[in-house]
């Protein structure tokens, strides 16, 4: 047994509750019981609040852009569900008028459930609620949604990744949350489904269990509750360095909708043989599109000899995003990337060079044309770093995280000596976040990188 996975198996043993009032479902609880008393540590009993509540967590938020959002709910039973809305305003009491449809949380999602908020104003603080007929499931929580693509509005978006259960309780969450960005990005590795490896298996029930001991965290669900996130898994989810050849893809796929869901992509059409996919597009506003790239998906092996044929994207992905990215008149066009573009690694863009310059030649079309820049924003490495910018072509690219694993630096001495050399910002010391503020009256992007405590570390103006 390797010493990272007894370290591991230890920090699994001092694993919180969840959180008060938002019990486990009786799968969950029969998991903490059990691992409780194998660990000889004491599972905290339920309130009597928790006791009646019909959810196992806070609800969240997810993909809240063009007048919709997502709310993801997980029940402890079946049961009907609906959620209840309105736009906060200072002149007005805090009435939840607006219903969205009844949605059954059934077993076939382990009593999950994504639910469609629409017609929502834009650039509005919305408070919503989960209900159960006339019962309220839910505190009232409040998120803000995004400019209408029309608007040029001031914004903020938050942006890291890598999240490891063994590192709870996530208080990075809690110094992302003072920042009060208006979205959060996750960049990919949202559980380490594959660690420790002795415990690995790829079936429904243990990729299910791995994110239940996420999701369970205390300031992730309040975060979650109350700050609109856009989410990309890497290869984590799956099992390391996986590429979309492996055969737990579609499980590993299913599972991670049901703690991450998504929206489907504006126009994408994807070849019969692709899979759906997780890519996506969003507008934050006039100056801002996000376009999300699924690199697992549909990915070639790593080990496939360069080649035109040799794809990040696939087919059909690649082709939705050549035509998306080409429509947007957005002057900043942000592209989530959840392995780094400019990283040389066999997992990384540098693997795959015929695609990665294909979509230079794209971002630089983009900028002599329309003074469009792009902005490419990573995870993966368990560092931060600026990679080095092409001015000249309007291309930047920031990488974050870990936000709750290890930290490369503390691990690799060469990878830092080789990662420091030059005048860029670099940290791999400990956890850390990127955020992305657009300021609409100067026409101008901000990239600050701020520490697990919401230390500024670094900050760019482009």
């Amino acid at each position: 047994m390797k010493k990272s996975d007894l370290d591991q198996s230890a920090a699994m043993r001092t694993a919180p509750p969840s959180d008060d009032g938002y019990p486990n479902s009786s799968a969950r609880r029969r998991w903490i019981t059990g691992w409780a008393a194998a660990s000889g540590v004491a599972a905290s009993p339920l309130t009597e609040a928790a006791a009646r509540s019909n959810l196992a967590f806070r609800p969240a938020v997810f993909d809240a852009s063009d007048g919709g959002a997502l709310v993801n709910v997980f029940g402890v039973r079946a049961i009907d569900v609906h959620v209840r809305w309105a736009a906060l305003t200072a002149r007005d009491p805090l009435v939840l008028t607006e219903r969205s449809k009844v949605v059954s949380l059934t077993a076939t999602t382990d009593f999950s459930a994504a639910i469609e908020l629409q017609n929502l104003p834009a650039a509005t603080t919305i408070a919503y609620a989960v209900y159960a007929g006339d019962s309220a499931c839910s505190d009232i929580q409040r998120f803000r949604t995004p400019p209408a693509p029309s608007a040029r509005s001031n914004f903020t978006l938050a942006f890291s990744g890598d999240v490891e259960a063994r590192c709870r309780p996530f208080r990075v969450f809690d110094s992302i949350a003072a920042k009060a960005p208006d979205c959060f990005l996750h960049l990919g590795d949202t559980v380490y489904a594959d660690i420790p490896r002795r415990e690995f298996s790829p079936t429904l029930e243990h990729y299910r269990r791995k994110h239940t001991e996420i999701r369970s965290d205390r300031s992730l669900q309040s975060f979650l509750a109350n700050t609109a996130t856009v989410a990309i898994w890497d290869d984590h989810e799956i099992e390391n360095d996986a590429n979309g050849s492996h055969p737990a893809i579609d499980v590993a796929d299913r599972v991670f909708r049901e703690y991450w869901p998504v929206r489907a992509a504006s126009g994408a059409s994807a070849s019969a043989s692709d899979r759906k996919g997780l890519f996506r597009q969003l507008s934050f506003g006039k100056d801002l599109d996000l376009f999300v790239l699924d690199t697992r998906s549909f990915r070639s092996p790593q080990a496939d000899a360069q080649s035109a044929n040799k794809t990040m994207l696939g087919t059909g992905q690649r082709e939705w995003f050549r035509r998306a990215y080409r429509a947007s008149s957005a002057r900043y066009r942000l592209i989530a990337t959840s392995v780094p573009f400019h990283g040389s690694s066999q997992d990384a863009w540098g693997n795959y060079e015929h695609e990665r310059d294909d979509l230079i030649a794209l971002f630089r079309d983009a900028f002599e044309r329309h003074q469009a820049k792009t902005v490419l924003l990573s995870a993966d490495y368990h560092f931060a770093r600026e990679w080095p910018r092409n001015e000249r072509h309007g291309i930047y690219e920031f990488m974050a995280g870990p936000l709750a694993s290890f930290a490369s630096f503390s691990r690799d001495a060469q990878m830092k000596a080789r990662h420091s050399r030059g005048s860029h910002f670099v940290y791999g010391e400990g956890a850390n976040f990127g955020l992305l503020h657009y300021d609409a009256g100067m026409d101008k992007l901000r990239v600050s990188y701020f520490d697990d405590g919401g230390n500024q570390l670094f900050t760019r103006d482009i």
